[in-house]
């Protein structure tokens, strides 16, 4: 057998061997290089000797390769790794590792074994950008990344920093501890079911489950998970999961599920049978008690047709009924159905539009059995008959009380004598309505009314003579007698039968009587007159006077208190003279040029005395951006709050009495203002039965008081008809034993306009009003639908509406009211409260309970007949505030600011409860 010789064999292993291989002499000179280098480089050996010679043209790593084979040429091998440039120009890693070569004990050259790690390099590079990657994602990602130990404890490896967001946790407070020790206990079993599941099936799966925050609360929390596997045994290495708060949405699922428990509860459990109809009426649904209403079980009533049911004489009006609501028009009706026994059951029925996404998809339906109640309808009507034969026949006034004093039952005579329409008597308190009086004039307390007494005590009364007010506020002579109604020996109210007993004698007696004490004051007001101001001449003479010579600053201060106060006494000497001209339509303004703030700062100088001796805080302010002269007549708007503050502080004890003047509405073009004044008070207030009798002449609200106080009740009366005759209007608020607030609103100019001395009171009260519409408050952006069944009170609200620049809808009754609302969304509704079909207190409480908060529109009642029940009523059924007829267009304007402006601020607290 041949041997294979050393030689041969190293020669075989130089030039077969797959890693590079370079030997070098002693002195660093490449001597030989095997074929796999040339392969790796690109190079041949010429071409590898020059690039030896010239190493900084080819490497960028020269000084760690010169010490690499300085190293070996010392007897110490060494490894390094390099980058090289291929001869096609790309860049290699190579590995070369360089060992001595001994001869005889000595170092007589360097072996260099090369390997290319170019591709080792790449996949390092890409592992390393791939964690870079992996570390943006999870350091800025939302949701919260972590990685687990595959078993039963879960321990976080690594946690994102987004549970610092989502828990509370930093990522170092998780890591190291086992996931179940955040878990909710009852959410333990699923977590790991849903475990088990992902291992068992490819692909990735959410589960919800509730984890502890680092404040004690649970988070829903809703993850992806999945198992990552050794490439190479193909083992379960980690948990990758993927998580993000769902808490909102849970929470969002929760209320879902209890508005539709809600639903279903108000559906299943509604003593009234509840039902739906599709588009062409047949039934989709219902409650047990429509089951039991018709007699068939619910299977057989979801196969059938309203039409089914309704009697044929029933059938045109209640197909009408059906149509409307299917056209988006709520339905209130009666009709008769059949029972599945043949008898006939008479029903209420409501039916209201199914809306989604604004689209009609079918019809609602309520219906309760009035079958006995109809049947109490017809019984009562038929003795109703009988008894209106009866009371129409006969020619006295007739009309009867329950025992609260409102009106259940009048007869014709009675309403044509005080010239009441039925609907405007019957329902409401007799004692507001007719305001009994004294044969005098003077209305009755509720604790001096005849009327009022019988039905509290049960004694039968006699009236030869006393006075009913009519509607349109003339008096009425009457004989009337009161007897109350007793049932099981309980007064339940009272009849009163009267008859008029005007006639010429009365009349002309009454106006003889007048006439003398008309004479006789006038006798006394000027024989008054001439005796005080001959006096009040005399002080307010010397008074100037003293004022002319050399006074100190205190002196000069009281003078000219002494002076205002004079004065003032002589404007108010001229108030009952005023009183009498106003009567006699004699009465002219006297419009001028003044300082607004310096009458308001002297009207409350000259009560500053009398507070003071009461203790009392008197303020007053008047709004900074007000003009600081205006045109109207001074003496009387100094005349105006001259008795509204003495009136306050008159019946004030303690607290604080304030002087409060606004703008309300400036017309910069024409220089008109409407001046907006209030007089408040925390004094003895009034009760609401005699706000009505407030501003009557001579009326004494509080008699007893009255005696302590003094007074003639003059003052208001004055106060109210200087102010309507100035273009203006008065109202109070208040509360008994809280306090008042008087409030008036008076056009004014401020440049100076030219009135003579002898207009009519009624030019020189005339302000063109059509200038609030362009008020500084725009409320032109406002939907405003006006439910009005008259045509003429239709027209005259539009146009006030729409000189505010507002868009105004208008319908006739209360089903198109409900109807435009539902379709449409309004800011402000002005609701009639007596209309055809459906009258405005039902519609106000059918949108309280149908509709949802957000499409509500603000409603406010009008009504001819503002007595505090209809005014509860409406508060009551969702309106905001209730205006009187007739309407004053800054009453509208009001109301319009008060919507644009919501939430407005409101009465004080100690006036408004």
């Amino acid at each position: 057998m041949q041997l294979i010789s050393e030689s041969a064999l190293q020669d075989s292993l130089f030039t077969q061997s797959p890693d590079g291989m370079l030997i070098l002499d002693y002195s660093g000179i490449l001597v030989c290089a095997n074929p796999a280098i040339q392969h790796m480089t690109g190079y041949d050996f010429e071409e590898l000797y020059l690039l030896m010679e010239r190493p900084a043209q080819t490497c960028s790593t020269i000084e760690p390769l010169q010490s690499s084979i300085s190293q070996a040429l010392e007897g110490k091998a060494s490894t390094m790794e390099l980058e090289a440039l291929h001869k096609n120009r790309s860049k290699i890693w190579l590995q070369i590792t360089f060992t001595p070569i001994y001869h005889t004990g000595e170092i007589i050259g360097i072996y260099g074994i090369c390997r290319d790690i170019t591709s080792q390099k790449v996949m390092a590079n890409q592992v390393r950008q791939s964690e870079k990657e992996f570390r943006l994602i999870s350091e800025h990602s939302l949701d919260f990344i972590s990685r687990h130990m595959a078993d039963e404890k879960a321990v976080y490896l690594y946690a994102s920093p987004a549970c610092k967001t989502i828990l509370g946790y930093n990522p170092e407070e998780l890591i190291g501890k086992s996931a179940y020790d955040f878990f909710h206990p009852d959410d333990v079993e699923a977590v790991t079911r849903y475990l088990e599941r992902i291992l068992s099936i490819e692909g990735s799966y959410t589960v919800s489950y509730r984890i502890r925050a680092k404040d004690g609360h649970y988070v829903w929390i809703e993850s992806t998970g999945r198992y990552s596997y050794n490439e190479v045994t193909g083992d379960i290495e980690e948990i990758i999961a993927v998580s993000r708060d769902i808490t909102d949405r849970k929470q969002a699922e929760r209320q879902l599920q209890e508005s539709e428990q809600r639903y279903k509860s108000l559906f299943e459990y509604n003593p009234a049978s509840v039902y739906s109809f599709d588009m062409e009426g047949n039934y989709t649904s219902s409650n047990g008690n429509l089951a039991m209403l018709l007699g068939y079980p619910l299977e057989q009533i979801m196969q059938m047709s309203f039409r089914d049911i309704i009697v044929p004489e029933k059938m045109e009006a209640t197909n009408r009924h059906f149509e409307a609501a299917r056209s988006g028009i709520p339905q209130n009706y009666e009709t008769t159905i059949v029972h599945s026994s043949g008898k006939v059951i008479d029903i209420n029925v409501i039916n209201v539009p199914i809306i989604v996404d604004s689209e009609i998809v079918g019809v609602y339906g309520i219906a309760t059995d009035v079958t006995e109640r109809k049947q109490y309808i017809r019984q009562l009507e038929k003795l109703g008959y009988e008894h209106a034969l009866i009371l129409s026949s006969v020619s006295e006034g007739i009309f009867g009380l329950n025992k609260e004093g409102k009106v259940m039952f009048t007869n014709p005579a009675a309403l044509h004598m005080l010239g009441f329409p039925q609907e405007e008597f019957n329902g409401h308190y007799s004692h507001h309505v007719i305001n009994p009086s004294a044969p005098g004039g003077v209305p009755y307390s509720t604790e001096e009314c005849p009327i009022c007494a019988t039905i509290s005590d049960g004694i039968a009364r006699s009236i030869k003579e006393g006075i009913f007010w009519k509607k349109n506020g003339s008096s009425c002579l009457v004989e009337y007698n009161v007897n109350p109604i007793i049932d099981k020996d309980q007064i339940q109210g009272a009849v009163i039968v009267f008859r008029d007993i005007t006639n010429e004698r009365e009349v002309l007696r009454q106006k003889e009587l007048a006439e003398q004490a008309a004479s006789a004051k006038s006798d006394f007001l000027a024989m008054m007159s001439h005796e005080i101001r001959t006096p009040m001449n005399g002080v307010l003479g010397m008074t100037n006077l003293l004022l002319e010579t050399d006074l100190t600053e205190m002196q000069r201060d009281y003078a000219e208190i002494i002076r205002s106060s004079g004065t003032s006494l002589m404007r108010i000497l001229n108030d009952v003279l005023d009183f009498s001209k106003i009567e006699a339509g004699k009465f002219s303004l006297e419009p001028e040029e003044f300082e607004l703030e310096t009458l308001v700062a002297n009207v409350a100088e000259l009560f500053m005395p009398a507070a003071m001796e009461k203790k009392l805080d008197l303020s007053w302010y008047v709004a900074p951006d007000l003009p600081h002269k205006i045109v109207s007549d001074p003496d009387r708007l100094r005349q105006i709050l001259s008795n509204l503050v003495g009136n306050a502080i008159k019946f004030t004890d303690q607290g604080t009495v304030g002087i409060i003047v606004n703008k309300l509405y400036e017309d910069s073009e024409k220089k008109q203002l409407m001046l907006e004044f209030l007089v408040e008070d925390t004094g003895i207030g009034i009760a609401e039965d005699k706000k009505n009798l407030l501003f009557h002449s001579f009326s004494q609200l509080h008699p007893a008081l009255n005696r302590k106080y003094g007074g003639t009740g003059l003052g208001l009366s004055i106060c109210k008809k200087l102010i309507e005759l100035m273009g203006g209007s008065i109202q109070v608020e208040s509360r008994e034993h809280v306090g008042s607030i008087f409030r008036f609103i008076l056009p004014c100019a401020w440049t100076g306009t030219q009135q003579t001395e002898d207009a009519e009171p009624e030019q020189a009260a005339g302000v063109d009003l059509e200038w609030i519409s362009r008020d500084q408050i725009d409320v032109s952006d406002l939907s405003v639908l006006v439910a009005e069944d008259h045509p003429v009170n239709q027209q005259l609200m539009e146009d006030i509406i729409q000189k505010f620049g507002c868009k105004v809808d208008t319908v006739s009754n209360g089903v198109e009211a409900y109807a435009a609302i539902v379709r449409h969304h309004y800011d402000l509704v002005f609701m009639d409260v007596h209309m055809p079909m459906m009258d405005g207190i039902a519609v106000s409480n059918l949108i309280q309970q149908l509709l949802p908060t957000e499409a509500r529109p603000a409603i406010v009642a009008v009504t001819a007949n503002v007595g505090s029940d209809i005014r509860e009523e409406c508060l009551q059924s969702g309106m905001l505030d209730v205006i009187a007829k007739p309407i004053h267009p800054a009453e509208i304007h009001r109301m319009l600011i008060e919507q644009k402006n919501r939430p407005k601020a409101e009465l004080s607290d100690h006036l408004h409860p």
